[in-house]
C-alpha cells in the first residue's frame, strides 16, 4: 500500500474540505448494543476478552452483540500487544465470530492510544483502517487522544475534530460501525457527528461515566440536551450501562437503563456480562423501545427540574413513557393526556415494562415514583378490557420538592397517609381496601377507615394511620410497605421509606458525636476528630490549623456535606474553621453551614496559609442542619478543610 509522506498527509487533511469528507455513516437501523472491555482497563488479555464473549453470547438475543476492546490491546507499533493478546486480533475477531457476536476496537485520532502503549491513527488513518478491516473488525471506537493541535495553526478544536475524523469513517468503509468519542466539548460533535459517525458522545467534557447515582445523573441532563440533533441511523451516545458493577442500586439501574432505551442510546455493558443483572439489561420489552425501528429519540412531555415525564414514539404508533424521579424522596408524578401527543383513541391499554401489569387509561398517566426510581409504560391504543389504570402512593411528600424521608423520633407517632386515585377513569373502581405494614416492633394505629365503596374517574381516597417507631430504635432507615386492592382482581402494591432519626439533646453538643443522616466527601470518607488523612476509615491526624490542635471536630475533603436532623429544636451551630495543617500551605476552601434550604454561614475562602476562623450560625427553627465545603473556585486537590470544636446548641 502506497503511503504519503507524513508533511503531505497533513496538509491534505487541513486542505480537505469538509463536505467532501463527509459520507453517510454505516448503515445502523437500531442502537449498537454490546460489552465493552473498559472497566477491566489495562488488565484486559485475550483470555479475559474470549471469556467476556462467552459470557455475553447468552445476551444476543436481546441484541447484544459487540464484543468492544476499549484500550491497552496495543503495541508501539500499533498491531496487537503478543504479551496480552498472543494469538492475534484476527484469531479473537473469529472466536467472537463463532459466538454470534461482533468485535469492535478503539483507535484514537492523535498520535498516542488513550491507554496503554499504542500508537495513535493520526497519519496512519488509511493503514490503521485496512488492518481492522483486514482482522474481520466490525466496530471501531474512534478516540480523541493526543491530539497534534501544533500541526492545525489557526485552526479550533471543533476545526480539527471535523478534519480528523471524516478521513477515518471514509477509510474504514460502509461495513465497520464508526463510534466518534470524542469527549471534547469544544469539538461539539453533535452539531455535525450524524453526517459521520454511526454513534457520537453527547458529554461536554472528557468525562466517562462513573458508576454512581450522580455521575449518571449528570451524564443524562447533558444527553436530554442533544435532543435535536440525534436520530435513526446516527445514535446520541451518553456512554456506558453500568448495572452489574455495584456503585447504584437495583431502583438507580432501571432508572439508567429505562432513561437510555428512551433516548435510543447505544447500550454498551460495562461489568462482566456475566454479572450483568438479566432482569434489567435484558427485560425484552425495555430492550424493544431502545431498538425500536422509528429511531425516535425521548423528549420531555413534562418536567420540573425533579419529577420528568420522556415520551418516545414507537414505529407501530404505540407510545413509550418515562415517568423518572430524580429526587431522593418517593413522589406521584402525574402527566394529563393532552402532553402526551397520544395518537387519537378513546382508550389506551397501559403496560408497565417492568412489572408486566397492564391497565387502561383514557389518557392521563400517574404513579407513585420511588427516589431515584422511575417507571416505563407503553401505551397502545386498545378497546380491550383492562382495569384502570390506579395510582397508589404511600406517605406521600407533604409538598412539592420534599427531598427528603419522612422521619420518626423514637416513641412519637407519626401520621401515615396512603392514597389511591382512579386515575385511568375507563370504569369505577369498587370495594377499594388499603393495608399497611410496618417493621417489627412498630405500631400502626387506624386514623380513618381503610376502605371505600368505590372510585369514579379520577376520584382520591385517602387512608391515615398513626405509625410510631419504639424507645431505642437504631438510627437508620426502614422500609413501610402497603397495598390496595380491588373488585376485578386488582392489587398494587407500593413502599415508602422511613428515617429513624433523634435530635441532638438539649444543650451544647459536639457534631461528631452525633448520628448523621448522610455524609459526603470527595477524597474518603468524613472522619470524625481527625483530619480526613488518605482514603480510608480513622486514617487521619490531629486536626491541626495553624498550629493549633483540636480535640473534636469535623475533618473532610472539598466538595463535602454532612447532614443531621435538628427536628427544629436547635439554635446555634458554630465550628472554628480551616484547612488541615496536613496539606501545608496549599488547599482553598468555603466551609458552610445551611439551614434547611438556606445558607446560614460560612466562613469564606480560607487557605492552608491562613489560621482557622471562627463561623457561627444561626439555624433557629431548622429540621435539617448541614455542613458544606466548597473548593475555593480552583480545584480540589489539598482541600482538606476541618470543622474544629464543631458544635450545635439545642433546647
Amino acid at each position: 500500500m502506497r503511503k504519503l509522506p507524513a508533511a503531505l498527509t497533513v496538509a491534505v487533511l487541513l486542505a480537505m474540505p469538509l463536505s467532501s469528507a463527509h459520507a453517510a455513516p454505516p448503515t445502523a437501523d437500531t442502537p449498537p448494543m454490546g460489552w465493552s472491555s473498559r472497566a477491566l482497563g489495562c488488565s484486559v488479555s485475550e483470555a479475559s476478552v474470549r471469556q467476556a464473549a462467552d459470557n455475553l453470547a447468552p445476551l444476543a438475543q436481546a441484541g447484544y452483540r459487540y464484543v468492544i476492546l476499549d484500550g491497552c490491546w496495543q503495541g508501539p507499533d500499533g498491531n496487537a500487544d503478543p504479551a496480552r493478546f498472543p494469538s492475534g486480533i484476527k484469531a479473537l475477531a473469529d472466536y467472537v465470530h463463532g459466538k454470534g457476536l461482533k468485535l469492535g476496537l478503539s483507535l484514537s485520532a492523535g498520535t498516542k492510544a488513550c491507554a496503554g502503549a499504542g500508537r495513535g491513527s493520526y497519519k496512519h488513518e488509511a493503514d490503521d483502517a485496512a488492518m481492522v478491516r483486514g482482522w474481520g473488525v466490525d466496530y471501531v471506537k474512534y478516540d480523541w487522544c493526543a491530539i497534534p493541535t501544533a500541526d492545525f495553526p489557526g485552526k479550533g478544536t471543533r476545526d480539527i475534530a471535523q478534519t480528523l475524523y471524516p478521513p477515518m469513517r471514509q477509510a474504514l468503509g460502509d461495513s465497520i460501525a464508526f463510534a466518534m468519542n470524542n469527549e471534547e466539548g469544544s469539538t461539539v460533535p453533535w452539531l455535525w457527528g450524524k453526517d459521520v459517525a454511526t454513534t457520537w458522545r453527547t458529554n461536554l467534557v472528557t468525562r466517562p461515566i462513573a458508576d454512581t447515582y450522580a455521575n449518571m445523573l449528570s451524564v443524562w441532563e447533558t444527553a436530554m440536551l442533544r435532543v435535536d440533533y440525534a436520530g435513526k441511523g446516527s445514535w446520541a451516545d451518553p456512554d456506558l450501562i453500568q448495572a452489574g458493577l455495584g456503585g447504584m442500586t437495583e431502583a438507580e439501574y432501571r432508572s439508567q437503563f429505562s432513561l437510555w432505551a428512551v433516548a435510543a442510546a447505544p447500550l454498551i455493558l460495562q461489568a462482566d456480562p456475566a454479572k450483568a443483572p438479566a432482569p434489567i439489561v435484558a427485560n425484552p420489552k425495555v430492550v424493544a423501545v431502545d431498538q425500536d425501528k422509528l429511531g425516535a429519540m425521548g423528549r420531555f412531555a413534562q418536567t420540573d427540574g425533579w419529577y420528568h415525564v420522556i415520551t418516545k414514539p414507537l414505529e407501530n404508533g404505540d407510545l413509550a413513557v418515562v415517568l423518572f424521579n430524580e429526587s431522593d424522596r418517593q413522589t406521584t408524578i402525574s402527566v394529563k393526556a393532552s402532553r402526551l401527543k397520544l395518537p387519537d383513541a378513546s382508550r389506551y391499554r397501559v403496560e408497565d415494562l417492568w412489572t408486566g401489569a397492564v391497565w387502561s387509561t383514557k389518557g392521563d398517566l400517574s404513579a407513585a415514583v420511588p427516589g431515584h426510581g422511575s417507571v416505563m409504560y407503553r401505551l397502545t391504543p386498545s378497546r380491550e378490557h383492562a382495569a384502570p389504570l390506579v395510582s397508589f402512593d404511600l406517605d406521600p411528600a407533604k409538598f412539592l420538592g420534599d427531598n427528603r424521608p419522612s422521619v420518626f423520633e423514637p416513641g412519637k407517632p407519626v401520621e401515615v397517609a396512603a392514597t389511591v386515585t382512579n386515575t385511568g377513569g375507563t370504569e369505577r373502581l369498587r370495594d377499594v381496601a388499603v393495608t399497611l405494614a410496618v417493621p417489627d416492633g412498630w405500631t400502626a394505629t387506624p386514623r380513618t377507615d381503610s376502605t371505600t365503596r368505590g372510585l369514579d374517574a379520577g376520584e382520591t381516597f385517602t387512608a391515615r394511620w398513626a405509625v410510631t417507631a419504639p424507645a431505642g430504635a437504631e438510627q437508620k432507615t426502614y422500609d413501610l410497605t402497603g397495598a390496595v386492592t380491588a373488585a376485578g382482581g386488582v392489587k398494587l402494591g407500593g413502599a415508602a421509606v422511613a428515617r429513624v432519626a433523634q435530635g441532638p439533646g438539649s444543650g451544647k453538643s459536639y457534631i461528631s458525636d452525633l448520628t448523621w443522616t448522610k455524609s459526603a466527601n470527595y477524597w474518603g470518607p468524613v472522619e470524625r476528630d481527625q483530619s480526613v488523612g488518605g482514603k480510608g476509615q480513622n486514617d487521619g491526624a490531629p486536626l491541626t490549623i495553624g498550629g493549633v490542635k483540636y480535640a473534636k471536630g469535623l475533618g473532610t475533603h472539598a466538595p463535602a456535606e454532612i447532614e443531621f436532623y435538628t427536628g427544629g429544636r436547635c439554635s446555634t451551630v458554630e465550628f472554628q474553621g480551616g484547612v488541615d495543617d496536613e496539606v501545608g500551605d496549599a488547599g482553598s476552601v468555603d466551609l458552610e453551614v445551611w439551614a434547611d434550604g438556606g445558607r446560614a454561614a460560612h466562613s469564606g475562602i480560607l487557605t492552608g496559609a491562613q489560621p482557622a476562623k471562627k463561623v457561627t450560625a444561626d439555624v433557629t427553627g431548622a429540621r435539617y442542619v448541614r455542613l458544606v465545603v466548597t473548593n475555593g473556585g480552583d480545584n480540589a486537590t489539598s482541600d482538606h478543610a476541618d470543622f474544629g470544636e464543631a458544635a450545635i446548641t439545642c433546647s
